[in-house]
């Protein structure tokens, strides 16, 4: 999203007006600030989708021939990770063998302003087609930055058995579209069947593709954000980008309103939070989601274990004045009684006075031509359960820092977004709102290892409660 674009229109002037300390004026605008960003966000190319595809072919050396050729289908996603299918003849029985890898950006080892970057394997490999996993040797994928900033696969090399790195001979290399790949059925067969989940929101007919009915539920989004802070402020802009285009793309494309209201640059102040939330009154029926994303910390008698939300503009102004804490902004929120209610926070849960964290700019690629479909089943089953739901996150644990990126912003929000778009974009049906959150607090927390916290590397792990166990 266009972040000029963000701060500077009318309307985001007109939402962010001065909420001066005369209640009698807040009382005026309180109600009328919501939904105003709505027709401004809604062109701003919510179409951006950062997974990407890439199929190679390449040679590598073998003891028991001389040579051993990959064909390997990579996807890559917007949060530094991937997965693969690499497809290969056993150089023995020659039984065709498929497998199936999980994949993160290396944040060990690429420093930060690093040309290269690497994604390693994550886990065990699976065996998609063969008896068993013989002469399969793990890949590293070495991706090279352009000039525009973004990563491109450059070369792989394969561990062998003895722990070393074997270079390869890249035969084929070619990044591709959703569009090059509904035309190369042959290629996309060749790793997945029919059956397979990508295969099926690949060739989904068109009718999958028709805009829903024009749903009766709301989303309401408030969005509190340190836009102006001196250390964090470029972080935080990207994270209300991110947020923001996320969420508005999915109420978009469910063909649902979506209300949002931002707390910050100079209106920043408890007193605008707390009008924020007092304005809300969503129906039984609605979505509730509210973001921070700025300077947290925690006293030493804190009970919670969940962060305090510093929204003073000023170092100079009273700290314990000037804050409030995430969980009771979460009891607070409960009472409105929405349908789902998700609270969210990517700040340090440390003291106040502890150093901010930069970590690297880990692996982005250009996002592919086409428009993803959403997967409705799955939107209605996470936003419109049966029963209320609530979530409570905070991006750091107790007396841990969050670690960002002024490129990126925050590793946790960024990693939340991408997952909602990786599995809502997809035909994944097995996916709950804990799946969801434990696989970005473990994205999150592997990124976070590659800055450093004092003398050691940055350890961040995500806490949350999702009620009930969605």
């Amino acid at each position: 999203m266009n972040m000029g674009a963000l701060h500077g229109t009318n309307s985001t002037k007109i939402m962010n007006k001065n909420t001066s300390s005369h209640h009698s004026e807040n009382h005026l605008v309180k109600y009328a600030a919501w939904g105003l960003f709505t027709m401004l966000l809604l062109s701003t190319g919510l179409k951006s989708y950062s997974q990407s595809y890439f199929y190679f072919e390449n040679k590598i050396p073998s003891p028991k021939d001389s040579s051993l050729t990959y064909y390997t289908f990579l996807t890559l996603y917007g949060d530094g990770s991937g997965r693969a299918r690499i497809r290969y003849s056993e150089p023995v029985s020659r039984e065709l063998r498929l497998v199936e890898i999980n994949l993160l950006d290396s944040a060990l080892t690429s420093g930060i302003n690093s040309d290269l970057k690497y994604l390693v394997q994550l886990g065990e490999p699976l065996p998609i087609g063969g008896t068993n996993l013989s002469a399969f040797h793990s890949p590293k994928f070495v991706l090279k930055k352009q000039t525009d900033g973004t990563m491109v696969p450059e070369a792989i090399m394969y561990k062998s058995p003895d722990g070393s790195w074997l270079s390869s001979e890249m035969l084929v290399n070619q990044r591709k579209s959703e569009t090059q790949l509904k035309v190369e059925n042959v290629l996309v067969t060749g790793f997945f069947n029919q059956s397979d989940k990508f295969y099926q929101s690949l060739f989904a007919t068109t009718s999958s593709a028709q805009v829903p009915d024009k749903r009766k539920e709301k989303l309401y989004l408030i969005t509190v954000v340190n836009t102006l802070d001196s250390i964090i402020g470029v972080s935080t802009q990207r994270d209300l980008a991110n947020i923001v285009s996320t969420f508005t793309l999915l109420a978009k494309d469910a063909n649902m309103d979506i209300q949002v209201r931002k707390v910050g640059d100079n209106n920043l102040s408890k007193e605008s939070v707390e009008l924020a939330l007092e304005g809300l009154h969503p129906s039984p029926i609605d979505i509730v989601v509210f973001y921070f994303s700025g300077h947290g910390f925690r006293y030493a008698k804190d009970v919670s274990p969940y962060p305090r939300m510093s929204v003073r503009l000023n170092r100079e102004a009273d700290l314990s004045k000037n804050n409030l804490g995430l969980e009771d902004v979460y009891k607070i929120l409960l009472k409105k009684k929405a349908k789902v209610t998700l609270v969210l926070a990517d700040c340090c849960n440390n003291e106040i006075d502890a150093v901010v964290p930069s970590g690297p700019t880990f692996v982005k690629t250009k996002a592919p031509n086409g428009e993803p479909v959403l997967n409705m089943t799955l939107f209605k089953k996470l936003f419109f359960p049966s029963k209320a739901a609530s979530m409570l996150i905070a991006s750091a644990d107790k007396y841990q820092l969050a670690v960002g990126n002024p490129n990126l912003g925050g590793y946790f929000t960024n990693s939340f977004t991408e997952e909602l778009r990786k599995v809502l974009y997809e035909t994944k049906s097995n996916v709950t709102w804990l799946s969801i959150l434990a696989s970005t607090k473990k994205n999150a927390s592997w990124l976070s290892l590659g800055a450093e916290c004092g003398e050691n590397r940055c350890v961040q792990s995500a806490r949350f409660i999702v009620t009930p166990k969605l």
